[in-house]
C-alpha cells in the first residue's frame, strides 16, 4: 500500500494550529478513505456532488514554519517547481488543503482550479485521545474507568513486561495513583505506596491470567531476528510451525506427548532447533497469525502479478540511465484498454493512470528508491486495487507521441482545458511536465494580474508549452520554455507582456517565457496550429543540417568535390524531405550502418535514420491534400477575357468545347489549359497545355513540378491520343482513303506530322 508520511518539520496540528510560531500545513486526500471521491475536482463539482472537504478524508503530508514573505501563491509555486527534498506528497493540485497560522489567525484553503477557496470548517480542534503505547514519558493519559489525564512516574519489568505508575495531571498525590501495562490497561488502582507488595501481587495475578502454562498457543520472535515460531495445543499433540522474516513457512511438524505443558514442549522443540530459549521473545501470536496471513496473501498476489503483468514488461530497464533521460515503462490493461506509465525519480517513482482515450486519470508518486520497477509497479497497481488487471508492454517513447498527439487533436476539436494535462516528466523540462510548468504560468499571471490592478477583468483561459522545448531535438541548453498564455480581457498584450516579465521567472532552472496572446485577436487553436507548423519546418531544417554535418564529416574529400554550396545544400535536403524524396538518403544511410567499420558512423546513421522516419509522421505531411486537375478551355489562350472561356471541367468536357468553337472566328488561337491542385501554392493556377492542336511540350517541361506531375503527364498522354486519333480523321478525310494510316508520335522535336 502506498503511503505518504508527513515530513518536513513534523509539526502536531496542536503545534500548527496553536503554536507560538507561525506554521504552515499542506494536507492531500487519503487514498484508503471516502475522500478518494473527490480527488482533483473543482470546488464547484465538490459543490454539485454535495460534497464538503472533512479533515478525516486528508492526511497530513508536510508542515514547516511559515516564514513572514510566505503566502498562498509563493507556497504553491514551492510545492510545485522547487520541492522541498523531503517533500514526499505529489505536487500541490486542486483538492489538495493549505492550512496558514499567523500571529495565532489561522486560515485554511482549498487549491481550487485558479486561486484558492476558504474553508472554515475543515476540521475542529484537536482533542486529547488515548495513547497506544506507555512510555517513561507519557502525559496526558486517559485511563479507562477514571476520570482526568495521568502521567508516568515511575517504571518496574516482571517477566520481560513493563509495568507504569501513573499519577493524576490536575490533583497529583491527592488522589491514589494507578498501575498499567505497556498497553494502557489498568493492572492495579487505589495504590498510596507505588509498588508496594500489594501492587506487585496483583502484577503476579495479572501475569498468572496470561501465563503460557495455561495458554493453548503461543509465539516467539527468534534469536537475532532469524524468524519466528509459533506453537498450539491440538488433539493429536502441539502442532508448531518456524517462519522466516518474511513469514514463510520454513518447517513445522507435531510435537506428540501431550503430558507436558505447551512452555516445555516449545522449549524442547526450539532446543532441538538449536534455539535457546532464554534468547527468544515472547510475542502475540494473533499478531504473528494475522502477519503470517497477509504474507501468503501477497506471495498469491505476487504469484497473479506475475502472470498478469510478467517479467518481460521490465527487462532491459535501468533505473540509473531512466533518471537522466526520464524515459519509463508503459503498459495498457487487456480489458479497459487504459494505460499505466512509470517514470524513476530520485525518490522513487512517479506513476499516471490513462482511460482508453489517452486522458490522465490519476497521478500520484510511490517514495521507495530501494525497489526495482517491477516491484513498484506491483506495489503501485495493488494500492490502486488494479491487482488482477492483465496488461501487455507499451513502446514509452510512442506512447509519448500518442499522448501529445491526443492533446492536440482535443484542441482541434475545441476541448481547450486550461492545461494540456500532460503530466509525465520530461527532460527538455529538466524533470518537470508540461502541465506543472503550465499550471505554474497560471498562477503566476493570476498574481501578476491581482498585484496590478484586480479590478481588472482579465479571464485566462488555457497555457500550453511550445517553441524549441516542446521539441526533442529542438531545444538546447540555454533554451527558454516558452508559454503561450491565452486569454481574453481588459488588457493589451503588450500590457500583459510587461506585467508577466517585470519579475523573471524559473522553473526547474530554466528561464520561462510568457506570450499572452488576447483570443479576440488569435484563438489558442489557431496560434497552436501555426506554432506546430512552423516548429514542424524548424525540425526538417535541424535535420538536414545535421544530415548535411554528418555527410561532411563521413567523407569531406568527396563532399568537398561535390559539394560548392553548403547552405543550398541544407535548403535541397529540406525541400527533398518536404516532398518526400527521401529514397536515397535512406539507401546512403542504411549502406552505412550495415557496411561501415566505425561504431560512432554506424550509431549515427542509425539515429539520422530513425530521426527521419520521425519527421514523415509530423503533421506537415499529413495536411498535404490530394492532388487534383481540371481542365479549362479559351477561345484566346493568350487573353482568355478575350471571347469564350469555360472552367472546372473535365478533359473529356474541355475536348468537347474546344471542338465546338468556330474556327472562323477571330478573337486568337484556341486551346486547352490545366489548373493542378496538389498542395503547393506556387504552382497553383490555370497553364498552357494545348494551343491550335500542338501540345505545349516546352513550356510544360519548363517547370520541373509539371514536368514530374503524374497527374499533368497524364494529361499529355491523354491529349497526345485525341490529336493522333484527331489527324488520322483528318487525312483520311482529306485523302478519301480508308486504308490505315500510321502517324508517327508527336515528339518535342518534331514540328508537324510525317507521312
Amino acid at each position: 500500500m502506498i503511503k505518504i508520511e508527513q515530513t518536513g518539520g513534523k509539526l502536531t496540528e496542536e503545534e500548527i494550529l496553536h503554536g507560538k510560531n507561525d506554521a504552515y500545513a499542506i494536507y492531500q486526500i487519503n487514498w484508503k478513505g471516502k475522500g478518494r471521491e473527490y480527488a482533483f475536482l473543482s470546488f464547484d463539482s465538490l459543490r454539485a456532488k454535495e460534497k464538503i472537504p472533512n479533515r478525516k478524508d486528508y492526511q497530513l503530508v508536510y508542515s514547516g514554519v511559515l516564514e513572514p514573505e510566505e503566502n498562498l501563491d509563493s507556497l504553491y509555486m514551492k510545492f510545485n517547481i522547487t520541492h522541498p527534498d523531503d517533500f514526499t506528497g505529489h505536487s500541490l493540485s486542486i483538492s489538495d488543503i493549505v492550512v496558514l497560522q499567523r500571529n495565532g489567525r489561522v486560515s485554511i484553503s482549498y487549491v481550487d482550479m485558479i486561486g484558492f477557496v476558504r474553508l472554515p470548517d475543515f476540521y475542529k480542534e484537536p482533542q486529547s485521545q488515548l495513547l497506544k503505547e506507555i512510555t517513561e514519558s507519557t502525559k496526558g493519559f486517559i485511563a479507562e474507568g477514571h476520570f482526568g489525564t495521568w502521567h508516568a512516574i515511575q517504571m518496574q519489568e516482571f517477566h520481560n513486561e513493563k509495568f507504569f505508575q501513573m499519577r493524576h495531571d490536575e490533583f497529583g498525590e491527592q488522589v491514589a495513583d494507578i498501575i498499567v501495562n505497556e498497553q494502557g490497561q489498568v493492572i492495579a488502582e487505589d495504590l498510596w505506596n507505588g509498588f508496594s507488595p500489594e501492587a506487585v501481587k496483583l502484577i503476579g495475578e495479572y501475569l498468572l491470567d496470561k501465563s503460557l502454562y495455561e495458554k493453548k498457543e503461543a509465539a516467539y520472535r527468534l534469536f537475532e531476528d532469524k524468524g519466528y515460531f509459533f506453537i498450539q495445543e491440538t488433539e493429536e499433540g502441539y502442532d508448531y510451525t518456524f517462519y522466516d522474516q518474511e513469514y514463510q513457512e520454513l518447517d513445522g511438524g507435531v510435537y506428540d506427548n501431550l503430558d507436558v505443558s505447551l512452555t516445555e514442549a516449545a522449549e524442547d522443540i526450539l532446543n532441538e532447533a538449536g534455539e535457546v530459549i532464554e534468547n527468544i521473545v515472547t510475542i502475540d501470536y494473533e499478531e504473528l497469525l494475522e502477519e503470517v496471513e497477509e504474507a501468503n496473501e501477497r506471495q498469491m498476489q505476487r504469484v497473479q502479478l506475475e502472470k498478469n503483468c510478467p517479467a518481460t514488461i521490465f527487462e532491459d530497464f535501468d533505473r540509473k540511465k531512466a533518471l537522466e533521460s526520464y524515459e519509463g515503462i508503459a503498459v495498457q490493461f487487456t480489458k479497459s484498454n487504459g494505460f499505466l506509465t512509470i517514470q524513476a525519480t530520485e525518490e522513487g517513482y512517479s506513476y499516471i493512470l490513462y482511460d482508453s482515450d489517452l486522458n490522465e486519470v490519476h497521478s500520484s508518486d510511490y517514495n521507495n528508491p530501494d525497489l526495482s520497477i517491477q516491484d513498484a509497479t506491483y506495489e503501485i497497481l495493488k494500492g490502486e486495487n488494479m491487482e488482477n488487471m492483465e496488461c501487455v508492454k507499451v513502446d514509452y517513447e510512442e506512447f509519448e507521441k500518442m499522448t501529445i498527439q491526443h492533446e492536440k487533436d482535443l484542441l482541434q476539436k475545441g476541448e481547450i482545458h486550461e492545461t494540456s494535462e500532460i503530466g509525465r516528466k520530461e527532460g527538455a523540462l529538466n524533470g518537470l511536465s508540461r502541465s506543472e510548468v503550465e499550471r505554474g504560468v497560471l498562477y503566476h499571471a493570476q498574481a501578476a494580474l491581482e498585484d496590478v490592478d484586480p479590478e481588472k477583468k482579465v479571464e485566462l483561459i488555457a497555457a500550453r508549452v511550445t517553441g524549441s522545448r516542446s521539441r526533442q531535438y529542438l531545444y538546447r541548453s540555454g533554451s527558454d520554455i516558452d508559454v503561450v498564455l491565452s486569454y481574453k480581457g481588459e488588457i493589451r498584450e503588450d500590457s500583459f507582456f510587461n506585467v508577466l516579465h517585470a519579475s523573471r521567472i524559473m522553473m526547474a532552472g530554466i528561464i520561462v517565457d510568457i506570450n499572452p496572446i488576447a483570443e479576440e485577436r488569435i484563438t489558442l487553436v489557431e496560434y497552436m496550429s501555426e506554432a506546430e507548423k512552423y516548429l514542424d519546418q524548424q525540425e526538417i531544417k535541424k535535420l538536414a543540417t545535421d544530415l548535411d554535418n554528418f555527410a561532411y564529416e563521413y567523407d569531406t574529400y568527396e563532399y568537398q568535390d561535390t559539394i560548392e554550396d553548403r547552405e543550398g545544400q541544407v535548403e535541397k535536403i529540406s525541400e527533398d524531405i518536404l516532398t518526400g524524396k527521401t529514397d536515397d538518403i535512406k539507401e546512403w544511410l542504411t549502406e552505412i550502418a550495415e557496411e561501415s567499420d566505425i561504431d560512432s558512423d554506424v550509431i549515427e546513421a542509425r539515429s539520422l535514420s530513425f530521426r527521419l522516419e520521425e519527421i514523415e509522421r509530423l503533421s506537415i505531411f499529413d495536411k498535404q491534400p490530394e492532388a487534383t486537375i481540371s481542365f479549362y478551355v479559351a477561345e484566346c489562350m493568350e487573353f482568355p477575357s478575350m471571347g469564350e472561356y469555360h472552367n472546372n471541367l473535365t478533359l473529356e468536357e474541355a475536348i468537347k468545347i474546344y471542338e465546338s468553337i468556330p474556327a472562323e472566328r477571330l478573337h486568337g488561337i484556341k486551346g486547352i489549359g490545366f489548373d493542378l491542385q496538389d498542395g503547393d501554392e506556387d504552382y497553383s493556377g490555370e497553364y498552357a497545355l494545348m494551343s491550335a492542336d500542338r501540345i505545349d511540350y516546352e513550356l510544360i517541361d519548363m517547370i520541373p513540378h509539371y514536368k514530374e506531375s503524374p497527374l499533368v503527364q497524364k494529361a499529355i498522354a491523354d491529349m497526345e491520343k485525341y490529336l493522333s486519333e484527331k489527324h488520322i480523321k483528318q487525312l483520311e478525310e482529306h485523302f478519301g482513303k480508308k486504308e490505315r494510316i500510321v502517324l508517327k508520335k508527336q515528339g518535342k522535336k518534331e514540328v508537324s506530322p510525317r507521312l
